[in-house]
């Protein structure tokens, strides 16, 4: 870093994220433009950008409304254009001396004045004859202080560094049957690339050398992600087996239901993982309502059977303290103590509690993020369960299970979500973990209804839900904002709450958002649970929550500014019951098609898998993404959508490196990620 760049531009590299050589090859071009020929003006187009050359005929500060700077300049055909800088200095000034000659790029404008351009790129010259660049020209990511001519200078100069070339030149990929990659080339080429590239495929990342790049940085995630599997296998735990476990047997004789086939084979795997001696890493996904609870609980008996302690960990105290009395009736006729460890014990109760967690006295403990606190010992831990993993951090994931640590043997660590993750998504940014996916609902589960309704039947859709009411039936209202903004029009809690509380002066109406304390937010859950409030107006912070088996309504108010897996969740909310139940999507008029596209999938899907899929098309992976926390090397280069086939190739590459060439492999990854804060290989 010191060899290529100065102290300066180092500490300016850095606000861009660059803090190495190879971190500057990957600071790709936004955008390619063509500065290597002159335009005729006869032939400019209004807005578009361009490359002119003339002789300055005069320069001139006038006022229009503010200082503007105007160069007046002729082409060699005599036809005038005007250069137009409202922000300037007085050196700028200066250097527009008539006589001389000016290049200039930037966007053409055509108005009553004539033919203008605003804040061109120039250069000053006193000979006509201007040197154009011969390759397309990068327009890339800046900061203050270092632009556009300074960071290709730098570039240029890696590129031509030495070291940089033998370092590159040592990651030429032509192993057999495997892509063949050579990392320099694909560089050289972004950077600087030759007329022969067809500039609309550079500019959508569509080159030969783009899909180079992306393959090379798909292949390093793969198999860093691997290497970090491979890490996690390393570790050695307890041996579960599932044989001669009465335990499982009873809960699952008492249950009012029966299982899926799709339930059964997911038990399956996580028993197989139990019983192999290897930390079990795995992340058991399945749609709202799939019943992922009741497969990790069956699963965990196997630990449980053994006498050893099972932790499982909510997010919040309310959706712990559902867990914890679901537990203690599917366990009421077995040996197994279920205790509940959240916030809100205290004092002596608590002191005995952490007691008997240390003295193994408690089998099975639920919690919320007190369980990781440091005053927690666990006697004998086997198995952590995580619901709604993507609300914990990596680090807090990992302090629970470094809790339970005894000897040389890790706890177990299943991990929930009933956030469905596509395939693409899965292979790279969950390759770290075995993935369980429960693909079918409980054969009792009623469909829930959906409707789409415009904003201008709110009114008639407020009769329609007092009859609702009337019914004893319980409603969620959600809203996009709490309170009332000048800036956005849209519905608020606050407001919303205020008319219904008019609007129905018999029914008992409640709110909550994100505001409010965890204490406030579980109270009002809890009057709701109880039934005590008939319509929860609510913000988006019920997206992840507790079953309320009454609630049979779900109204969302603005659906189209919301994501494809946000308005599924939302949903979720609802037909946790017998009852029959509808969630209705309030929508503006005038949508664009994006919002009618999203609208018409909600509309037509219930399968969370395909509403994900789609999501992931439209939105990227951003969101899911932030799942993982952190840990993950981002992309920066590939896309999942539009990449898929490359995922699917590097995916099975990673896996050929690490078997046939290990050293190369390791090599390889750090190359990529060695500097970054990404857990080490």
């Amino acid at each position: 870093m010191k060899s290529l760049f100065t102290n300066h531009q180092a500490s300016l590299l850095e606000k861009l994220g660059i803090f190495n050589w190879f971190d500057l090859l990957m600071h790709i071009p936004v955008r390619y433009e063509d500065r290597t020929k002159l335009k005729n003006t006869s032939d400019f187009q209004d807005g578009e950008l361009c490359l002119i050359s003339g002789g300055i005929l005069k320069s001139e500060i006038v006022f229009r409304g503010r200082r503007n700077l105007i160069v007046h300049i002729a082409d060699i055909n005599g036809n005038q254009i005007f250069l137009r800088f409202v922000n300037f200095y007085p050196n700028q000034v200066k250097q527009f001396q008539p006589g001389k000659f000016v290049l200039a790029y930037g966007s053409v404008k055509k108005n009553l004045i004539g033919i203008e351009m605003i804040h061109p790129e120039v250069s000053v010259s006193d000979s006509p004859m201007f040197e154009l660049p011969k390759t397309y020209t990068p327009i890339y990511p800046t900061t203050a202080g270092l632009g556009q001519k300074m960071i290709q200078k730098i570039i240029n100069k890696t590129l031509n560094s030495e070291e940089v070339i033998s370092q590159l030149q040592g990651y030429i990929l032509k192993f057999k049957n495997m892509r063949e990659l050579d990392l320099l080339n694909a560089f050289i080429n972004i950077h600087k690339p030759k007329k022969i590239e067809n500039i609309i495929d550079l500019n959508h990342y569509k080159t030969s050398h783009h899909e180079s790049l992306k393959y090379a940085e798909l292949l390093a995630q793969q198999i860093f992600l691997k290497f970090s599997r491979n890490k996690n296998v390393q570790k050695i735990s307890q041996v579960f087996l599932s044989s001669n476990n009465h335990l499982k047997k009873l809960i699952q004789s008492e249950l009012p239901f029966s299982l899926t086939q799709s339930q059964i084979n997911v038990i399956e795997e996580i028993e197989k993982d139990l019983s192999t001696g290897k930390c079990m890493y795995r992340l058991l996904q399945g749609d709202v309502g799939s019943g992922k609870t009741i497969v990790a609980i069956l699963a965990a008996t196997n630990v449980l059977y053994k006498n050893y302690q099972v932790a499982f960990m909510a997010p919040t105290e309310i959706l712990a303290n559902q867990h914890f009395e679901k537990f203690i009736d599917w366990f009421g006729k077995t040996n197994v103590k279920v205790e509940l460890l959240t916030g809100n014990v205290k004092g002596n109760r608590r002191k005995t509690l952490l007691e008997e967690i240390e003295n193994g006295a408690v089998n099975l403990i639920v919690g919320t993020h007190a369980l990781f606190q440091e005053n927690v010992k666990f006697n004998n831990l086997g198995l952590c369960i995580i619901d709604e993993q993507h609300r914990f951090g990596v680090k807090q994931r990992l302090d629970l299970m470094n809790k339970g640590k005894k000897s040389q043997y890790f706890p177990h660590q299943l991990m929930m979500s009933a956030t469905p993750i596509p395939r693409t998504l899965s292979m790279s940014y969950f390759a770290d973990l075995e993935v369980s996916t429960i693909k079918e609902m409980p054969k009792n589960r009623i469909p829930i209804k959906t409707k789409l309704i415009r904003e201008s039947r709110r009114l008639e859709l407020i009769e329609i839900l007092k009859k609702e009411l009337m019914k004893q039936n319980q409603i969620y209202w959600v809203c996009p904002l709490i309170e009332e903004s000048d800036k956005l029009n849209l519905k608020d809690v606050t407001n919303t709450y205020e008319d219904f509380v008019k609007f129905l002066p018999d029914s008992e109406i409640g709110f909550i958002h994100g505001r409010m304390k965890e204490s406030e937010k579980d109270h009002v859950m809890q009057n709701f649970i109880n039934k005590k409030i008939n319509l929860l107006v609510a913000t988006t912070v019920i997206e992840v929550g507790v079953d309320v088996p009454n609630a049979s309504v779900m109204v969302i108010e603005h659906a189209e500014r919301m994501g494809l897996s946000q308005l599924h969740q939302l949903r979720g909310r609802v037909g946790r019951g017998h009852k029959e139940s509808t969630c209705i999507l309030i929508f503006k008029e005038n949508l664009s098609e994006n919002a009618k596209e999203r609208l018409q999938i909600i509309y037509e899907n219930i399968d969370g898998f395909v509403i994900a899929e789609n999501d992931l098309r439209i939105r990227g992976p951003g969101e899911m993404i932030g799942t993982r926390q952190s840990g993950i090397p981002n992309l920066k280069v590939a896309n999942l959508v539009e990449d898929a086939d490359l995922v699917e190739e590097a995916h099975h590459d990673a896996e050929t490196y690490l078997k046939e060439h290990q050293v190369f492999a390791k090599s390889y990854c750090k190359l990529w990620f060695e500097h970054k804060n990404y857990l080490r290989i």
